[in-house]
């Protein structure tokens, strides 16, 4: 009879064994603090709140897509707001359209409400459920955070949006924010601008980021979606 010794069987508590069966954790990479180094549930909670490794060695991993606008239709749109007493602006369609291009390509942000940060000088506003209203309520509420001179750059975001008085210019290199997955800067002109979407490739994948720049495009292009 051939010889075996046999396996090593380490101890842990019914209850952190079915925590690890659970969230799929092999007991290799458990540390037991208990008697005689028994693992208990603390241990299964302690080690999955901890941060992957290589994430937190790695930090963001910069990526970036461009795109150049047609935006004759929207010129002609916001102009045609203005002559009716509606003036809406260029903030209000892109925030608009940053919005629901997020809540469409769900794979963009894990955060509730996928909030848009827009950009101004000395800090940025946060406006979340974009979607969930209309253009009207909505630049109601970017000219009242803009009022009360406010900064949410603490704020959770799923992106920030930054426009450039410059329209004749192509960004090729913008760094990310803070806090901030993802990253458009726009240049617009009156029929055309270029746009570029930075993003955090270790958060968003390079799929998930060319569909949303993909929408974002298709509803500036076509604004009348935009006010369904």
């Amino acid at each position: 009879m051939a010889d075996s010794a046999p396996q090593h069987r380490r101890a842990i508590s019914p209850y952190a064994r079915r925590l690890a069966r659970e969230r799929g954790l092999s007991l290799d990479a458990l540390r037991g603090t208990g008697p005689n180094g028994r693992i208990v549930a603390a241990d299964i909670a302690a080690f999955t709140a901890r941060p992957p490794a290589a994430a937190t060695a790695s930090g963001p991993q910069a990526s970036a897509l461009g795109a150049t606008l047609q935006l004759a239709t929207l010129t002609q749109l916001l102009a045609g707001f203005a002559e009716a007493g509606t003036p809406f602006e260029l903030e209000d369609v892109v925030l608009r359209a940053a919005g629901c291009a997020l809540d469409d390509v769900p794979d963009t942000t894990s955060i509730p409400g996928a909030p848009v940060a827009f950009e101004r000088k000395g800090g940025q506003l946060v406006f979340a459920d974009i979607r969930s209203g209309s253009l009207g309520p909505l630049r109601a509420r970017r000219l009242a955070a803009l009022a009360s001179g406010g900064d949410h750059s603490a704020d959770p975001a799923a992106m920030s949006i930054k426009l450039l008085v410059a329209s004749e210019i192509r960004p090729v290199m913008m760094p990310l924010l803070p806090g901030r997955a993802m990253r458009v800067v726009l240049a617009a002109g009156p029929g055309s601008g270029e746009c570029l979407l930075s993003f955090d490739a270790a958060a968003v994948s390079d799929d998930a980021a060319a569909e949303f720049l993909t929408r974002l495009k298709a509803y500036l292009e076509q604004p009348l979606r935009l006010l369904a």
